[in-house]
């Protein structure tokens, strides 16, 4: 690879590639270059790790970024950077909300699965209450 580019005919930056990966999906090209890499990187980690694996990978990267975000937000706020403030805040709410959607995936997959740790409450109540007779 050359300073920023695939090949030098080739003008995709090898920055992070995401950009031109959306264009190409959006235009309904197969991906190229650098993108191309991850995509058969991800489909080997498919076919190896599983989906609730990518899943799982997927919430985690996005809670991080999320609490990386948040610590913006506050340094804006404490600087009284209201324009900071604002940015940041848009882009910890989308966060917010991709990774709690992404740790419902990740729960409705451990509950296909079976696997899925979370107490259910009500289950509980009601099997102490049958043992003592309460109702």
């Amino acid at each position: 690879m050359s300073q920023g580019k695939i090949n030098d005919s080739n003008q995709h930056a090898v920055k992070h590639g995401g950009a031109g990966a959306v264009k190409r999906i959006q235009e309904g090209k197969p991906l190229i270059g650098l993108a191309a890499e991850v995509e058969r990187e991800v489909m080997a980690d498919l076919a190896t790790a599983g989906r609730e694996e990518l899943v799982i990978e997927a919430a985690t990267r996005l809670h991080t970024c999320m609490r990386l975000y948040w610590g913006a937000v506050q340094t804006a706020a404490d600087a009284g950077d209201l324009e900071g403030l604002d940015r940041y805040c848009k882009r910890f709410g989308w966060l917010a909300t991709s990774a709690l959607r992404a740790w419902r995936e990740v729960r409705e997959e451990a509950r296909a699965a079976g696997t899925d740790k979370a107490l259910d409450y009500e289950a509980i109540l009601a099997a102490q209450r049958e043992r003592s007779g309460d109702d």
